[in-house]
């Protein structure tokens, strides 16, 4: 698997260095899918999924728009 690192990493399986954020680097299925998990890296290629990380999930249906007062 292709992936390009965000953030300065070392990985054992490809250098004995630390990597700079941006290098473009092959690892096994295992690691590259390791690495995007956990936001050090993003696949590279026509199968990279454009996820945002940040995003927050939908509000709950069941939720209370607006709290009730007692009188």
């Amino acid at each position: 698997m292709k992936i390009k690192l965000t953030d300065q990493l070392h990985v054992s399986e490809v250098s004995s260095d630390t990597l700079p954020a941006g290098t473009e680097i092959t690892v096994s299925d295992a690691t590259g899918n390791s690495l995007v998990d956990r936001g050090l890296a993003t696949k590279v290629g026509a199968k990279a999924a454009a996820t945002p990380r940040n995003k927050a999930a939908p509000a709950s249906r069941n939720k209370i728009v607006g709290a009730r007062r007692s009188k």
